[in-house]
């Protein structure tokens, strides 16, 4: 009996060494940071789904405005959270070259060789081919393409709104969000508002669904590369590569010149080794051999984006223009004046004059950044511009877009929606690193122009039509779910859609 008591005791102060080691990392080097819980560390809501990431980032920032740094630990793993601006740009682009990659690694056979994961040489060769698609020129031969989905939305949303004024709003837009990016980037038309099986929906689930295989990585770094696994199921890697699959056989048969993203893949799988090119004099050119697997690690980037994000974005501007009518009514009225003055004509260069709308979107991702965090691992041993510790290699960074983007310091009042902050003027005055929602830098989100674009469309052909207000089932307040990938509402948001011409 003793025997066995012992090998309980050994076995118990074993794994209790085994997770706490590194429970000492911060208070070394004088960083302050709350107490971590063995095992957990400080991701202990985290891990039981009770919070979501984006929100625990936030807490920790506001619990120590007096620092510059927060040190943390997901799980067992060290981690620091940036709090000064001037720090976010050292890391994000003055000194980008010790921060190239995100340091979250998984099977590049499942999705890992993504352009938002896959290491820095990686995504140098990826960003000099697939940039091409992201010109003002090939986002202005996207435009007609992009309205004419808009068009559909918004008949869905007339049929819709004849059952019924109320609108479940996350799923109508996820219709659009999804329709949009297949047509546009894919080629490929899914109608996803006669998707009787919900196929769409499906998909959705599974890509946002936190697995916990982000948190054994956080355990046992890279645990993840070594036995082949990835954050995502592997249906949704088969879904992609049948994307691929499909756009192949589509250009076979139908040559365009719209530059779609697909169009991009499939012109690197017949290069099969592409490189980067020589950007700058004495940058080395790099190399990558494109699979499969690479293209299809970009499909999932740019579907994932192309309906999450606009879906959300989407979302949250129609419930801030319901709780702010007076908002809504300018939006509105600008809308109006610049199609007046377009002979009723709604095009690439009407968008592009309104700036009300514009301030609209920012002020919308300011308040909902759909990105959790900006994380960042260290490539070299590095001091951080004032504080008085070095940063050992591999080291991992996470920068809070929620925390920063409601900060006073930044935003006063950040609970209100106020488009105004975007204005030129008011821009100007604040601090360039203050609005990291997509991101900074050599690594800062390639498909923010066109996400802009998709978002503007929609809300013109919406706003062309209807006025939104709350309904006795809208929220008062929007809380995250813990159980979604990105910043996801809680609870369902509803909203009352009004014709235009009834009133």
């Amino acid at each position: 009996m003793f025997i066995y008591f012992l090998i309980f005791i050994t076995i118990f102060c074993f794994l209790y060494y085994f997770f706490t080691r590194t429970f000492n990392h911060w208070k070394a080097r004088h960083v302050k940071g709350p107490t971590p819980i063995p095992f957990f560390g400080n991701f202990i809501d985290v891990f039981f789904r009770r919070k979501h990431v984006g929100v625990l980032y936030s807490e920790l920032y506001n619990q120590y405005p007096d620092e510059k740094v927060v040190g943390l630990y997901r799980m067992t793993s060290p981690t620091l959270l940036i709090r000064d601006l001037d720090i976010v740009k050292q890391v994000l682009i003055k000194d980008f070259d010790y921060f190239p990659d995100r340091g979250v690694y998984y099977s590049k056979k499942q999705l890992g060789d993504n352009l938002v994961h896959a290491d820095v040489r990686v995504m140098k060769v990826l960003r000099k081919h697939l940039s091409s698609v992201f010109t003002a020129g090939k986002l202005k031969a996207n435009f007609e393409v992009l309205a004419s989905r808009a068009d559909k939305f918004v008949r869905y949303l007339e049929n819709a709104t004849l059952k019924d004024s109320e609108v479940n709003t996350l799923p109508a837009f996820r219709k659009f969000g999804i329709d949009s990016i297949t047509m546009v980037q894919f080629g490929i038309d899914v109608d996803p508002y006669n998707d009787n099986k919900h196929v769409c929906d499906l998909l959705d689930k599974a890509i946002q669904t936190p697995t916990y295989f982000l948190e054994l990585e956080l355990l046992f770094p890279g645990i993840l590369l070594k036995f082949n696994l990835s954050l995502f199921p592997a249906n949704i890697a088969k879904f992609c590569k049948n994307i691929i699959d499909i756009g192949t056989k589509l250009e076979a048969v139908s040559k365009t010149d719209s530059n779609r993203i697909i169009e991009v893949l499939i012109g690197l799988r017949r290069q099969g080794n592409v490189s980067s090119g020589k950007v700058t004099e004495g940058e080395k050119e790099l190399w990558m051999e494109v699979t499969d697997d690479v293209l299809a690690g970009q499909v999932f980037v740019f579907y994932f984006a192309g309906y999450g994000n606009n879906s959300l974005l989407g979302t949250y501007a129609m419930y801030h223009l319901a709780k702010n009518p007076d908002v809504q009514e300018k939006m509105i009225h600008e809308i109006d004046d610049v199609l007046r003055k377009h002979g009723g004509k709604f095009s690439y260069e009407a968008l592009k004059e309104m700036k009300y709308l514009q301030m609209v979107f920012d002020e919308t991702m300011r308040m909902h950044p759909l990105t959790n965090s900006v994380s960042r691992n260290v490539g070299r041993d590095i001091q951080l511009d004032g504080t008085d510790f070095v940063l050992k290699k591999n080291s991992i960074l996470v920068i809070s877009p929620y925390a920063i983007q409601h900060d006073e310091k930044y935003y006063p009042e950040p609970e209100e929606f106020k488009p105004e902050r975007f204005s030129a003027e008011n821009a100007k005055e604040r601090h360039p690193c203050a609005m990291v929602s997509f991101g900074l830098g050599p690594r800062r989100c390639l498909g923010t122009r066109f996400a802009q674009l998709q978002f503007g469309i929609c809300m013109v052909k919406v706003f062309s039509k209807f006025r939104v207000e709350c309904s006795k089932n809208t929220v008062e307040k929007i809380t995250y779910s813990p159980m979604r990938l990105l910043l996801s509402p809680s609870e369902d948001i509803y909203l009352r859609l009004v014709r235009r011409d009834t009133l």
